[in-house]
């Protein structure tokens, strides 16, 4: 069972931290050390150096402000961490652009955008989220920039599709057959957001991006 993996990690842990040494001093360790320095040993003897106590009074003062400066920067971390999952948030409801390509059919309509570095003319293949080929959509010549790339939902069949995400491949070629650059990405509705193995995730429909991917939020 699970509960049993977790116990026995958590043993193996506590066991490994027992038996490995320290390859540092805490703060307490070394408060200790220093006291049983002084009661072994007269600094103010002779042959023996008073500065050295000194600079250990020193050293001990830099370990202790190093180490209320890591608390406090460890308490700024967790405030910022907060606030920035908090105005993550607001994207809800907001439309994004997002760098990637793709079709997230609904009610019988799907868009993405497509940029090109120099007209061309475009074919689009729309596939399922298993691979297989559901149609290809001529678009014929398409100019230089940003056009709007639309879906029906339908099959080469004609046969309208459940909603849902779908894989897109775009091929451009120039006049004389020669691929042309091209950039595509997905304007979007922000559903939810999820945080999790450190990243922050956003979800529109069945479709899951991280935030990363986004190139532009509107209202």
């Amino acid at each position: 069972m699970e509960t049993g993996m977790i116990s026995a990690t958590k043993t193996a842990t506590a066991a490994t931290s027992a038996t490995t040494p320290k390859n540092a001093l805490d703060k307490d360790a070394f408060l200790k050390l220093f006291v049983a320095q002084l009661k072994n040993q007269d600094p103010t003897s002779a042959g023996q150096d008073p500065n050295q106590m000194v600079q250990q009074l020193t050293s001990y003062s830099s370990l202790e402000q190093a180490q209320q400066t890591n608390t406090l920067l460890q308490g700024l971390q967790a405030q910022t961490s907060g606030l920035f999952q908090a105005q993550t948030a607001s994207l809800v409801g907001k439309s994004v652009k997002v760098d990637g390509a793709g079709f997230n059919l609904a009610s019988g309509k799907a868009a993405m955008n497509l940029e090109l570095a120099a007209a061309a003319t475009v074919t689009v293949t729309v596939k399922d989220a298993n691979g297989k080929v559901v149609t290809v959509m001529p678009k014929g010549l398409l100019g230089r920039g940003v056009n709007a790339l639309s879906w029906d939902g339908r099959d080469g069949s004609g046969n309208l599709m459940p909603d849902g995400a779908y894989k897109v491949e775009v091929t451009a070629t120039d006049s004389t057959g020669k691929a042309v650059a091209l950039k595509t990405n997905l304007t979007l509705k922000v559903d939810s957001v999820t945080f999790k193995d450190g990243g922050i995730y956003l979800t529109s429909g069945n479709t899951m991006f991280s935030l990363a991917d986004v190139l532009e939020i509107a209202a």
